[in-house]
């Protein structure tokens, strides 16, 4: 469902990305580890062309993310054609970018119908939000509410740039059971979280990314209990 080869990226000197290459197959969970400034963040944003890749190329579904290949050569689409690429890729980030000015519904049906809007409102378990501002609503009420937009397109994949890092701790409990009931149903989810329990129970594969590369990748037990990279294992201590 996702292809990522060769995926290079820099941002001035400053290489983010130095040769990522990822498949994530339909209905599979992959979570996204690493520190600071590794490069998660970055491999999400060009996933669905938030950021141009400098080399490589990424696929959804077997369609050039961004690109059209040409004459042997790849010419980036324009506009209004990524835009329409991005209805397949949910994306889920840190501060929730909701409207301040528009209800949850009204967040939800900018990118759907209305009844639409109420249907995902309903699964992440907001119904009785619906006219509520987000001034009203809680750090991860609003969160919930950036998770029902990002599905009211029906996307083949969902991306998620730590969905629960901007919440009180009391608080993430409520998003991860989003994710956890996403999971279960065979969304295509990438995750990018510290969450490591969160990881452990819901996870197909961890990735753990370091300085532009991943470095190491596997199965939780195999990631979490057994990681073979000394990076991994230095990250890891730091965390559980």
């Amino acid at each position: 469902m996702i292809e990522v080869l060769g995926v290079h990226k820099s941002f001035g000197p400053l290489e983010v990305l130095r040769g990522v290459s990822l498949d994530v197959a339909a209905g599979e969970v992959v979570v996204v580890l690493g520190p600071s400034g590794s490069g998660k963040s970055t491999l999400l944003r060009t996933i669905n062309h938030l950021e141009k890749v400098d080399r490589g190329y990424i696929t959804i579904d077997g369609e050039l993310i961004g690109y059209r290949r040409r004459g042997g050569k790849l010419h980036e689409l324009k506009e209004r054609e990524i835009l329409k690429q991005r209805k397949d890729i949910g994306f889920v980030f840190q501060n929730f970018n909701l409207f301040p000015h528009l209800t949850a519904l009204e967040n939800v049906a900018e990118v759907a119908a209305l009844s639409d809007a109420r249907h995902f409102l309903e699964r992440v378990g907001l119904a009785d939000k619906a006219a509520a501002y987000p001034r009203q609503l809680s750090g991860g009420q609003q969160q919930r509410v950036a998770i029902a937009r990002a599905l009211a397109t029906r996307p083949k994949v969902v991306l998620f740039d730590e969905p629960t890092s901007a919440l009180d701790p009391e608080l993430v409990g409520e998003v991860l059971d989003v994710l956890r009931d996403l999971a279960r149903s065979g969304t295509t989810m990438v995750v990018v979280t510290h969450e490591i329990g969160f990881a452990r129970e819901v996870a197909d594969r961890i990735v753990f990314i370091d300085d532009g590369l991943i470095v190491e990748e596997g199965t939780p037990g195999e990631v979490l209990d057994h990681p073979v990279h000394e990076r991994t294992r230095a990250f890891l201590s730091k965390v559980l």
